[in-house]
């Protein structure tokens, strides 16, 4: 896939499709689940970020968007701030926009939410301490119809964007880049809260502990992380159900390039503190035995995938 298609796909057929039938529909499809898909693969897979998109809940939403959350900070387009990828309401456009959650700040000012948005927004630039003079800082023209629609809400909870016009949408290499930079940003942004809202919590004595009830999120993930990559070391890089081998195909670049698996959902461990293996609760997938096995009901059991899905 190719992001530059992604995004010109989304600005001239979401006008089309808006009078079509929502449910089942190719292009909602698209937007929720493979543009998330692809911006995983540019961010190469971090746990750190959640990837959703959305084209509204029932009903075509005016203002598409697909957001990227680190999940330190937030796991919604709620509260929070994060960044997302906004279709101009006419679709002459899109932004790449670091913005807040709208609907916490609507709770709590009431009439007021639009001027707080801006004025929150003025504090993260501050804390950013310099934006590239390439971007948009404050506020973004979404074209919102109506004042009280979220887009125009959104509008005033910019903090900093780049604009891509339907009819000049730069390469793939500029849109990656881009991305990357507003990661940047935002990693910045958020590890000055981590920073500022750590308290004293109890460290674990060993790398193999997966504690999802003792420690903060931050602490889990960059645990994780460091069992994944043992994970890696101890499996090597070959994909252990369909043989893939990355630096085979890729050359240089593919070279240790392998995703790791758990066998044992995350999702099962909450309130649990189980000691984790790196050789006996991992397995070594590439990406797209990694996705299939995930759709299975063999997320624990490559062998039982192997039999049961797995065409050689």
């Amino acid at each position: 896939m190719s992001l530059n298609a992604a995004l010109t796909r989304l600005l001239e057929e979401y006008p089309k499709e808006i009078g079509t039938t929502f449910t089942g529909n190719p292009l909602a499809d698209y937007v929720r689940n493979e543009i998330p898909n692809y911006i995983k693969e540019i961010i190469d897979n971090n746990d750190r970020y959640v990837i959703h998109g959305s084209v509204g809940q029932g009903n075509w939403a005016r203002i598409p968007w697909i957001a990227i959350f680190d999940r330190l900070i937030t796991d919604t387009a709620q509260r929070g701030y994060y960044i997302v990828y906004l279709a101009r309401e006419d679709f002459h456009g899109a932004y790449l926009s670091l913005n807040q959650g709208v609907t916490s700040i609507r709770e709590q000012y009431g009439a007021e939410a639009k001027h707080a948005l801006k004025i929150r927004a003025k504090d993260f630039i501050a804390r950013l301490g310099g934006i590239d003079s390439n971007y948009i800082q404050g506020p973004i023209e979404l074209k919102a119809s109506q004042a009280s629609s979220l887009g125009a809400y959104y509008e005033a909870g910019s903090i900093c964007a780049k604009f891509y016009e339907v009819d000049n949408i730069p390469n793939d290499e500029v849109l990656e880049n881009d991305l990357k930079q507003m990661l940047e940003y935002y990693f910045v942004l958020s590890s000055g809260e981590l920073l500022r809202t750590e308290n004293t919590t109890k460290e674990d004595d060993e790398l193999q502990y997966e504690d999802t009830s003792l420690i903060k999120e931050h602490k889990r993930i960059e645990r994780n992380q460091k069992l994944a990559k043992k994970a890696k070391e101890v499996h090597g890089y070959i994909c252990q159900i369909c043989s893939f081998c990355f630096t085979n195909v890729y050359g240089e670049i593919g070279d240790k390039f392998i995703e790791a698996h758990h066998l044992i959902p995350l999702s099962k461990l909450k309130g649990k503190k189980i000691k984790m293996n790196p050789k006996r609760d991992f397995a070594v997938l590439c990406s797209n035995c990694h996705r299939m096995i995930h759709r299975s009901s063999f997320v624990g059991d490559i062998n039982e995938f192997k039999n049961n899905h797995f065409i050689m």
